[in-house]
């Protein structure tokens, strides 16, 4: 039975190590597809910044056209006012030069509030590129030190396997299944027994129970944790 055990705790060793490797194998490629995501929504919000600021630009030179537009509009309609030769053609068109005229106070307005939304957004966008380009460098560093931490586990998953492979040809195939289901559910499947008590959850072993592991003629698990016991030799 001491056999037994030994290779038991021989195969829970090499079980705990490549867990540990498929764990890593698992959590190093998510991270970095989270940094490649929160990269690519960077580049997203810069994106739509720029689209933004390039609708704006639009904006403010069509109010500037309209504004030059009217200007042009109203210096012709002053120009006229010299031929016009009946008094109400001369109010028509003074009425005509005085809308105009506050129709260009409102471009105008609108036009320094798109300038100020425009030196706002350059503003935010210039930053934002300096803080990506930082970023993508850190990144980019995170991601090759992720990569090759991939590939050692993956080189390290392999002699682990095969050591498993070979530890399991001298286990007896009988109590094989009760380490497995013990490993699978508890994260480990043997416990040390000492001191009347096992380790792994410091329950108290009955003397009966603790004089069975002592002997070593049988496999014993803990009453309460349900691992299998064994003590030091």
């Amino acid at each position: 039975m001491q056999q037994h055990i030994e290779s038991l705790q021989k195969l829970q060793t090499v079980d705990l190590r490549i867990r540990e490797l498929t764990e890593g194998l698992e959590r190093y490629p998510n991270e970095i597809d989270d940094l490649k995501k929160d990269l690519l929504e960077k580049e997203e919000s810069i994106n739509l910044k720029e689209t933004t600021l390039s609708e704006l630009r639009t904006q403010r030179d069509g109010l500037e056209s309209s504004l030059s537009s009217n200007q042009e509009s109203i210096k012709k309609s002053e120009e006229r006012l010299f031929a016009i030769k009946t008094h109400k053609e001369y109010e028509a068109l003074q009425k005509e030069i005085t809308d105009t005229r506050k129709e260009n106070l409102e471009i105008e307005d609108r036009t320094i509030s798109v300038m100020a939304e425009i030196e706002e957004t350059e503003a935010a966008l210039s930053e934002e590129k300096e803080n990506y380009a930082t970023l993508k460098n850190q990144y980019a560093e995170q991601i090759a030190e992720k990569e090759k931490k991939i590939e050692e586990l993956e080189i390290s998953r392999k002699p682990a396997e095969k050591e498993k492979s070979e530890i399991l040809s001298t286990i007896d195939p009988k109590i094989l299944p009760l380490y497995e289901r013990i490993f699978k559910r508890n994260g480990r499947a043997l416990a040390l027994a000492e001191n009347e008590k096992c380790t792994s959850c410091n329950m108290n072993i009955p003397p009966q129970l603790y004089n069975e592991i002592l002997k070593q003629t049988k496999l014993v698990q803990c009453p309460s944790c349900k691992k299998i016991l064994y003590t030091k030799s």
